[in-house]
Order: structure tokens, then C-alpha cells, then sequence
């Protein structure tokens, strides 16, 4: 029988900081989770994408090189928890992957059965990713259901009715990344935090306006119900990420 996780890292009426761990090499992996440890973080997000950014692997050996990766970052930090991400390009990413492999990837990990928590992009979702998403609370690791815009920030009443199918779709915790061209545009952010909160108060939500004007939001967030916030300890994986120290300080 496999082994069901018991701790979910992303919880309401809290808000984690999370350091995305983006390589490129092993010896760069190991490297950035050791500081993120000894920085006392609540999790970390391992960022497939970058990884194999630069790898020059054929995309046939990505998924078992990176179940390779992800048990050795466990195996040597155990009581890190786990965020698993691959970020398409449509929504950020650096590295391509078919559809196909983009669920084969999603499956894998979940039957791995290390990690916390898994993204899954609510534009990725097929009735496959849907069955993943069952088989992942079945072993009680948390789905991140995200959505990600590096262009702008939608009306409110469309990201509500994201938000809407991320719920139907069974995510444990929904996500939004957007990227604010006005004032106006982090204001909204703000706004759709709070109503998400008072709109389904038991289901943990993690927001986020992008880039220099937005950055107010990654530290501020969880005034309005954020979850967990993304901070650095060096490398970026997206604009307006805040250094851990001061996260820590902040919140």
C-alpha cells in the first residue's frame, strides 16, 4: 500500500514562504535547497522547467531524469517539504513538453509519492489530469491549480470564473499569477484575494501581481487571505520575487 503523506504545507489563515529551486545542474539543486534548509523556509518549489532548460536531453529522458532529481533532493532533505512544478511556455516556463508528457510527468510524480504538493496549470487540464488530480488527494499531496499571466490582469469576474473551474476541476489550493500594467491593476489583486477568501474561506489561495509594480503584494498578501508567497535566495523564477530575509521580517 502506498504510503499517504500527513502534512500539507499550504494551509489557510498562514501564509508560507515557498523558494523556487531552479538549477540548472545537480550540484546548483542540492546547493539552493541546502540554503533554502538552513533559511528555515516553510517549502520549496522544484522547478522542472529550468532544469532541463539548457540540458540538452531529448524530452524522452526528461521524466526519468527528473524522478531521479526530485528522490535525491528528498532522500537528502527529508523533512523539506515539496512543491513540484512544471510551467509550460504558454504560461511562463522555459522548457517545452508535449501534452502527452506534460500528464505522463504529472502521473509520475504523484506515483513517486515524495512530494507536498503538485502544480497543475488550469489550461493544461484534460479528463487524465483530472484522474492524476484524484490519485494525488487519494495520497493526500495538495494540487496546486494555477493560472498565469505575464501580459495582464483580467477583469475580476473573469478570474472568478477561473477560480470557479479550478474547484470543479478538485483543487486543493488555487493560484494566480498576473501582471499589473496600472496601480489600478495590483488594487485588483488585492480585491480578488479578499473576496476568494470571503467567497470560500477553507480553501488555501495564493496570490501574486507580478513584476516591480506589483511586488507590493508578495508581502502584503496575507493580510487579504494569501496562502504562501514566493521569496529568493538568489535566482529568480519570476518577476518581483522578494528575498527570503525580508519576507521573513515582513511576515
Amino acid at each position: 500500500m502506498t504510503k499517504k503523506l500527513t502534512y500539507n504545507p499550504i494551509q489557510i489563515n498562514t501564509c508560507a514562504i515557498c523558494v523556487p529551486i531552479v538549477g540548472p545542474t545537480v550540484e546548483d539543486i542540492l546547493s539552493q535547497v541546502q540554503e533554502a534548509v538552513q533559511a528555515k523556509v516553510d517549502l520549496i518549489e522544484l522547478r522542472a522547467d529550468m532544469w532541463m532548460k539548457g540540458s540538452h536531453l531529448p524530452e524522452e529522458e526528461y521524466i526519468p531524469t527528473i524522478l531521479n532529481l526530485v528522490k535525491e533532493v528528498h532522500a537528502k532533505y527529508e523533512k523539506m517539504p515539496i512543491l513540484f512544478t512544471w510551467r509550460t511556455l504558454a504560461e511562463g516556463g522555459e522548457t517545452s513538453l508535449s501534452d502527452k508528457n506534460y500528464s505522463n510527468l504529472l502521473q509520475a510524480i504523484v506515483d513517486q509519492n515524495v512530494v507536498h504538493a503538485v502544480d497543475v496549470e488550469l489550461f493544461a487540464y484534460t479528463d487524465r489530469i483530472g484522474q492524476i488530480i484524484k490519485e494525488a488527494h487519494h495520497q493526500n499531496i495538495q494540487t496546486v491549480m494555477s493560472y498565469h499571466n505575464f501580459q495582464s490582469t483580467p477583469k475580476l469576474e473573469i478570474l472568478h470564473g477561473y477560480a470557479e473551474r479550478m474547484i470543479s476541476a478538485g483543487a486543493s489550493v488555487i493560484k494566480f499569477a498576473l501582471m499589473p500594467t496600472t496601480s489600478d491593476d495590483v488594487l485588483s489583486v488585492l480585491q480578488f484575494t479578499r473576496e476568494l477568501t470571503e467567497r470560500y474561506p477553507q480553501l488555501p489561495r495564493i496570490t501574486m501581481s507580478m513584476g516591480q509594480l506589483g511586488q507590493m503584494t508578495r508581502t502584503c498578501g496575507n493580510v487579504f487571505g494569501n496562502c504562501l508567497t514566493f521569496g529568493t535566495l538568489g535566482q529568480a523564477s519570476a518577476p518581483g520575487q522578494v528575498d527570503v530575509n525580508l519576507l521573513q521580517q515582513l511576515l
